[in-house]
This record gives C-alpha cells, structure tokens and sequence, in this order.
C-alpha cells in the first residue's frame, strides 16, 4: 500500500470514529438542539437576534458588557462604545431602497452611542448579497454622521461581492467569520458563565447548531486529523491533494453530472449540456418533444466554476409569455420562491437544501464541500428526481404550458 492510499485509509478511520460518535450523541438525545428542532438553524433572522441579544449590554444574558467587549476586541477596532448609551436594533430599517440602489434597506445588527459610533453588522448565512447592500449602508453612516465600522459575517469569512459593495468602495469593512470568530466568541461567553445555568446551556447548544451548520468535526477528531495530514511521511500526499483541489471537485461535478443526465433520459427526457458546463458560465436542458417544442427545464448557473446554480422552465423562443401562476401546475419549491421573468414565465430557484426551503443550505455552489458531500452520497441527485423531474413527468408540465 502506497504512502497516499495509507493516508487515506487513516483519514477513513477518524471519520468511522466521528460518525460512530455522532451516532451514539442521537441515541443518548445528546444532538437534541432548539434551533434545529425548530427548523432555525439557517435562519439570518434568528442568528441576527440571538447575537444582538449577547451584544446588547442591557440584554436578559444579565453579563453586562462582558460579551460586547469580548466581540469588540476580536477585531482592532478605532473606537469603544459607551456602555451606557449603548443601543442595540436589529432589523433596522434605514427607509426605502432608492431607484439608484444607493439608499435604503434594513440592516441586519446596529449598535450605537451616544458618542455617535456604530457598528453595523451584515450577517449573511446562505442568503446572496443584494445590489449595493455595503454601499447603502455606508451611506446611511455617513449620512449620520457616524464614526463607524461595518462587519461583514459569513460562514467561510468569504468577501462580499462587488455587486454588494459597488464598484472601488470608498468605505471599509472587516471580515468575520462564525467559525474564526463567533464559535470562539460564545466558547468566551461559555467560560464566564454557570455551567449549570440557562444561559451556558443555550450558548452550547447555539455554538453546537453553528457547528452542524459548518459540518465541523468533534474537536479530537480534528486534532487527529491534523496529525496524521502533518506526519512527515503523509505531508507531501496532503500537499498533492491540495494542488489538485479544484481537478478532484470538478471531476466529481462531472462524474455527478453524468449521473443525472443518465437518469433523465431514462426517465424519457432528451439532454444537452453545455460544454465545459461547472467550470465556465453554462446550463443543461432537460426537454420531452413528445410533450412540446417549445419549453423546456434548465440547470446551470451564469458564473464559472458552477457558483449560484438555478434552476427553472423556460421558453426555447423569444416570445413573450404571460402565465398566471394560479393556472400553473404545481412543482415544489419553484413557483413561489422568485419572481417570474420574460423567459422564466414560471419562476425559478436557486438550489438550497433536501428540503428546497429558500435559503436553508448552500447547493447553489457546486464546488462547496457540502454541496459536493450530496453529489457523492445522492441526495442531490434524488432531490432533483423526486421534486423536479417527477412532477414534471407526471403532471405533463410542458404540455400544459403548450397552450400559452
């Protein structure tokens, strides 16, 4: 057995351990969490109000300032609040967006004082940035005089994009991340806290619904890992399947593709998928002639390297089409989730998750590791069979919108 096969096979061990752990944790009722429970997990809104609530120094935590200082300090920030005047909103709505996208909208956390300072938070779990969202509220800040800062928190610490600063921003903001940052932030919180109180137990169990969110591993088995990709005999193995990272994900989107092509026809749909399809801007069409000419259902994405993957039914024509959605055939997840447009007279979506709500996962970025995890164990696959491809078969989709 080579030095890479032997690396893997150790790999393999850790996550048995981990799997079995975790398995063990939902027979025991140990992976029981309120925010999962109640299907908020994702939600921005939710993460938004239970951070503000920890940051506000009048909040139920009863810790006074203690969490807000910590938080402040993750980061060299110009300025310190007065922790007396210290304001607290989230939700906060700043008026209208203007017809320029420069004014408007409603920021996710605000902190202010009395002093004029600000912190404005945008928090952003799976949701895609919206047109100008940093720029307008920069303006706002500035409108108001305020000596500020904006954070910027995402799960990975990824950049905004330039669709949400606008082009060569004239203001900064800084990058946090919930793992970098808010896991250690609520471990700090933990620490001054009772381990027998409310407050510690819903801090764990909030950290704990972070880490589901960010697939992360049981902290031994991490070290662990750690430890054998670091081993001198592995670390040239590792190296290599660094150096390859983007050939191996774009292999298995490929070996996925192939898959769902393969079931589509077999399942009486004819396919074309645009060459070099996940790495360069792309679609596949899935189509029935025997149904209609004219219409058809599409999978890809306007970006390279398969980010903001969509899908929908759209018009093979340039003609103009008007539906009303009350006489259309109900597909899941589909009708209600974005606007209809010119081509897409019935909607469409970004993947998101198994369960399809908007904004409860990230498979609209193929090359997340998450999203190439459902490629690989076919929840992907089945969910586009069972809630898009089926109804569309059995409901006779195309040939109902024949008529339009």
């Amino acid at each position: 057995m080579d030095i890479l096969q032997q690396l893997l096979m150790s790999v393999k061990g850790v996550l048995e351990t981990e799997k079995a752990e975790k398995e063990r944790c939902e027979r025991n009722g140990d992976s029981f969490n309120l925010f999962t429970s109640l299907n908020q997990s994702t939600s921005e809104i939710i993460h938004s109000r239970m951070i503000a609530e920890l940051l506000n120094p009048k909040g139920t935590h009863g810790r006074g300032p203690l969490f807000l200082n910590k938080f402040m300090s993750l980061y060299n920030f110009e300025f310190a609040f007065d922790i007396e005047s210290v304001s607290v909103s989230t939700e906060f709505d700043i008026g209208p967006i203007s017809k320029n996208f420069t004014s408007g909208g409603r920021i996710d956390i605000l902190i202010t004082d009395a002093d004029n300072n600000a912190l404005i938070i945008e928090n952003k779990i799976y949701a895609t940035d919206q047109k100008n969202q940093l720029l307008r509220y920069a303006n706002y800040a500035k409108s108001q005089k305020y000596n500020y800062r904006i954070v910027y928190l995402s799960l990975d610490c990824h950049e905004p994009s330039e669709f949400s600063t606008g082009k060569n921003p004239k203001y900064d903001y800084v990058l946090f991340s919930y793992e970098e940052d808010i896991i250690p932030w609520l471990d700090y919180c933990m620490q001054v806290c009772s381990p027998e109180g409310t407050l510690f137990s819903s801090l764990f169990q909030y950290s704990q619904c972070i880490k589901e969110l960010l697939n992360l591993m049981n902290e031994n088995n991490k070290k662990a890992i750690i430890e054998i990709a670091t081993n001198e005999k592995n670390i040239n193995s590792v190296l290599a399947l660094f150096n390859n990272e983007h050939s191996i994900k774009k292999r298995i989107i490929e070996d996925f593709v192939d898959k769902l092509c393969t079931k589509a026809e077999e399942m009486g749909f004819e396919t074309d998928v645009d060459e070099h399809f996940g790495e360069y801007a792309g679609f596949i069409s899935f189509s029935i002639p025997s149904q209609s000419d004219k219409w058809a259902l599409f999978i890809g994405s306007d970006k390279k390297n398969a980010k903001d993957v969509y899908y929908g039914i759209y018009l093979l024509n340039d003609k103009k089409t008007t539906i009303k959605k009350a006489d259309l055939p109900i597909i899941p997840h589909l009708w209600n989730v974005f606007e209809q447009e010119k081509n897409c007279p019935c909607g469409w979506s970004f993947f998101w998750s198994q369960s399809g709500e908007k904004y409860s996962g990230n498979w609209f970025d193929w090359y997340n590791n998450e999203t190439l995890q459902a490629m690989i164990n076919g929840e992907l696959l089945n969910f586009i069979i069972e809630d898009i491809f089926m109804p569309i078969q059995e409901q006779n989709v195309f040939k109902i919108l024949n008529q339009y």
